[in-house]
């Protein structure tokens, strides 16, 4: 019974750590995704907190083993869930969205928070029939004020790099 309460205790503690401090190390690809922080902190609590459960109820009669198979089975089954139906499309959409910013280049905003000079303001712009809003900086370093249309002219870490649009574009 103390090895379910410290597999629980170390899986509570973990899940504790990621969300304070996120997700340092992320094992990419298929074949290794099982040894995410999350899912490996989800096998622990969840193995724990049911060997917790299940052992007055069937060490007696089952044994020890038996309960621990049973515990570490459904954290596996609960852990490699959560990785299918959560984690996985999680991703998967990151990784669209961050692709989805390089396809804004050429497209037209309009500056909806003021970018002061040589500082970061905000856009929004419209992409295949969805708003999309995001931090921006000009490239000459002038302030652009509220209302002003700016072409995107790229994208770096996130921050949409955008340039006034000419006066004779305005008429």
């Amino acid at each position: 019974m103390n090895m379910y309460v410290v597999f629980f205790g170390v899986g509570i503690g973990f899940i504790l750590i990621s969300v304070v401090v996120g997700e340092l190390i992320e094992v990419e690809g298929s074949v290794f995704s099982f040894l995410r922080p999350t899912l490996i902190a989800l096998l622990l609590t969840v193995t724990g907190g049911l060997g917790l459960l299940l052992t007055p109820r069937l060490e007696d009669t089952y044994g020890a083993g038996f309960v621990l198979t049973i515990s570490a089975l459904s954290g596996l089954f609960i852990a490699g869930l959560v990785n299918h139906l959560v984690i996985r499309p999680l991703h998967k959409a990151q990784n669209t969205s961050a692709f989805y910013k390089q396809t804004a280049i050429g497209a037209v905003a309009t500056v909806i928070s003021p970018i002061p000079p040589g500082g970061y303001g905000k856009i929004r712009y419209s992409v295949s029939g969805s708003v999309v809003t995001g931090p921006a900086k000009i490239d000459d370093g002038e302030e652009v004020k509220n209302g002003q249309r700016v072409d995107i002219i790229g994208v770096e870490k996130s921050i949409y790099l955008v340039r006034r649009q000419s006066q004779t574009a305005d008429l």
